[in-house]
Order: C-alpha cells, then structure tokens, then sequence
C-alpha cells in the first residue's frame, strides 16, 4: 500500500490573483502580486474542440532550449498542451551563496504556481500535470507539495540533498561554482555542503513525502554523473518508492531515450488522468 502524503513541512502562500499582462506570439506575461512570469506555450485545443489535458514544463538549470522544445511537442504529439515559464533567474553563479539560491528557488517554485492558477482558469484544463528535467525535477517535486490538486507528476534525472550533490556533480557549471566558492571564501566541501543543508528551505527531501506518491512517475539514469545514482534514490525513497523507470544512459546522454522517456511519462499521466480527460 502507498503511504498517504504528509502536510508539508512549512504551509505555502496563497497565490495572488493572477493576469494576463500581455500577450505575445507564443505565449505572454501573467503578473501576480509584484510577481512578472513570462511563459510559453505549445499546442492548443482546436476551434470548437474540448480543452486538453496540460502539462507545464520545469526546465533544467541552463539553456537546453532546443531541448525543452523538443520536449513539448512530443508531448503535444501525445495529445496533451504544454506550458513553460522563463527561468526566475541563472542558478549556480557567482556572487550566489546559499540565501540568494534559496531566494531563486522559491521564486521558480512560485512562478510554476502562479502559472498553473492562470492555466486553470476559463476554460480550465480536464487535467494539470507537471513534468521536471534535473534540476526542474527538484522544482516539480516542490510544486506537486504545493499542489496536491495536480493529476500527476513526472520527475526526470532529477534528485534530492543540494548540498550533498553538489560538490559531487560533474555538471561544468556546478564545478565552476563549487570552485569559486572555494577560492572566495576559501571553504571545503564539508563547509559548503553544511551550508546549504541549513539554509536551503525548499530541498525537495523536506517536501517529498507531501506529494501523494502513485501521481509520481520517477525517471532516473543508472550512468548519471551529474545527478549521482545515490541522489536520485534518495528522492525517489524520499517520495514513497513511485513508479520508476532507470535508463542505462547517463544524464546528457538520456537524450537517446527521450522517446520512450516521454511516452512513459504520457501513458502515467493518462493513467492519473480522470477518465473523460485522457487525451
């Protein structure tokens, strides 16, 4: 039997109303608050047609663009519409310590909420669904505590412990920052692990167990360097043991599965779908 979820560690705010500021040619501006999100979209429900299934995607922690548009028409190509916003901001740069990162990160999880109220407005979506690639995986997991009214979740080469993965990634970009920190502030690992673990307070294990566990859909990379294998379990215990699916790739090279990666991840979301939504 799946553990019932937990309350989340600390209550979530409420999210302000939101608007559509403005509107651009492949999607536009929402303000909420003081809060400016710009976003995109793909698909969109055909003239006369009923609304479709939506997923919003959580990107990885630089570029990858081509990736994230890639990743939303197949998904399109699956009958579902798909949602992303811009990035909150660059993570993992200097002069960033661990206050300004736990600052991006509850911007990001913010920014995810406040894009989802506004997709269930008129007409509201049959099923909302959220979709996290590596670092986007960690945001997801944090939304779908957030959320507990989300269909579904897929969390992909993602995991859990920042502070412990970081100064054991071999991402170029988390090297460079681990590296700076050392020569600025002339800390060791042990130092900067410690750091984070205190003042990180949206690390997904403190969220997971908030997230009823057969909504989730785990994909992880058995060859991953940059998000370790004993990251990725510590998530995937952390959220009840989900349905899991482990490519023998590592985290660049899962690329070779993004096919039957997003065809698992389409048929979970079916299955949490309630069943008029299905696409």
């Amino acid at each position: 039997m799946p553990r019932p979820p937990l309350p989340p560690p600390v209550p979530f705010a409420a999210v302000p109303p939101v608007t559509l500021e403005s509107v651009t040619a492949h999607g536009g501006v929402l303000a909420a608050g003081d809060e400016r999100v710009r976003f995109r979209r793909w698909g969109g429900t055909d003239a006369g047609g009923p609304p479709r299934p939506i997923v919003v995607l959580v990107p990885i922690l630089a570029g990858g663009e081509d990736l994230l548009d890639g990743v939303a028409r197949r998904l399109v190509d699956h009958g579902f519409d798909v949602a992303a916003c811009e990035r909150a901001g660059a993570a993992l740069r200097p002069p960033q310590r661990a206050l300004e990162l736990d600052d991006l990160f509850a911007r990001t999880v913010r920014h995810q909420r406040i894009l989802l109220q506004w997709l269930r407005s008129a007409p509201p979506p049959p099923a909302t669904f959220v979709l996290g690639l590596s670092m986007g995986g960690m945001v997801a997991a944090v939304v779908a505590a957030a959320e507990p009214s989300l269909d579904g979740v897929a969390i992909c080469l993602s995991g859990a412990d920042l502070g412990g993965l970081v100064v054991r990634s071999s991402e170029p970009r988390v090297r460079r920052w681990v590296e700076w920190r050392r020569s600025e502030d002339g800390i060791g690992d042990g130092e900067l692990t410690w750091e984070l673990r205190q003042y990180l307070r949206y690390e997904p294990l403190a969220f997971a167990a908030a997230v009823a566990a057969p909504k989730v859909l785990f994909v992880g990379a058995a060859l991953d360097t940059v998000v370790p294998p004993r990251h990725q379990d510590l998530l995937w215990e952390a959220l009840g043991r989900p349905g899991r699916l482990t490519v023998a790739l590592g985290h660049y090279t899962a690329a070779a599965a993004i096919d039957p990666i997003l065809g698992a991840a389409a048929a979970h979301f079916r299955a949490c779908a309630p069943a008029a939504a299905a696409p």
